[in-house]
């Protein structure tokens, strides 16, 4: 073979690029408790640690800011008066930048608080007291737009969840959707992204978010939460 042709071959050569890492932005005051989320975290080399806050929920925020993380743990071992109020925040800020998931870590509290802490933005609660081997689980699921409490009280919260949230929407009908919303709706209600929910029907992410916003105006609904809620409440799957 030519040298030239050769050496031109090798430079077309080209190693496949390294799959995107999900971000991670955590606050936690506690070392130890922060000792063992790193180590749970560790052995998945597709999350990768942006920063790690221990002080105060300002500096918190302001990292929230300037680092648009994709998920945020947020382990507090002292309940916080103003947890809501915290998950509004962040709510708030993500809509402005990148979708950030905020996933809470803790001792697992009543299910009336989960309720509200879910419909004030958090996408979930981590128990501490769960195997730490779930942990990057749960970060991926929550990255994905998913839900994720604890496996042995989903049901009981869940059901809590759809008495609270999903009782004004029983009166709404699903006549009102076209044969494509309705297929969307039921695919939320699976806790698929955007991006799989346009995989899955063949269809592009700006027509999938089209939909999303047609069904909120037809079902009077204002979040992704109450539109899975809505397909779990109507048995959509």
């Amino acid at each position: 073979m030519n040298k030239g042709v050769a050496k031109s071959m090798e430079k077309k050569k080209t190693h496949p690029p390294e799959p995107k890492k999900t971000s991670i932005l955590i606050f936690c005051p506690s070392d130890i408790i922060l000792s063992g989320i790193l180590k749970a975290l560790e052995s998945d080399s597709g999350l990768e640690v942006m920063n790690i806050e221990k002080n105060t929920i300002d500096n918190f925020m302001e990292s929230i800011k300037k680092l648009k993380p994709e998920v945020i743990l947020f382990a507090n071992m002292e309940p916080l008066p103003n947890m809501r109020e915290i998950c509004k925040a962040v709510k708030e800020i993500s809509k402005a930048q990148t979708k950030t998931q905020l996933l809470l870590m803790g001792n697992i509290p009543a299910h009336e608080e989960i309720v509200n802490l879910i419909n004030s933005g958090a996408r979930g609660y981590f128990d501490l007291n769960d195997p730490s081997n779930q942990l990057a689980e749960a970060v991926r699921a929550v990255q994905k737009g998913e839900i994720w409490l604890p496996r042995d009280k989903m049901s009981s919260i869940m059901d809590r969840i759809i008495s609270v949230v999903g009782r004004d929407l029983k009166e709404k009908t699903l006549d009102q959707l076209t044969p494509t919303e309705f297929q969307v709706l039921r695919l939320i209600g699976q806790g698929k992204s955007n991006d799989e929910v346009a995989g899955l029907m063949f269809i592009s992410k700006n027509t999938v978010r089209s939909h999303i916003k047609s069904i909120y105006a037809k079902l009077d609904t204002h979040s992704r939460l109450q539109l899975a809620l809505y397909a779990i409440n109507s048995a959509l799957f």
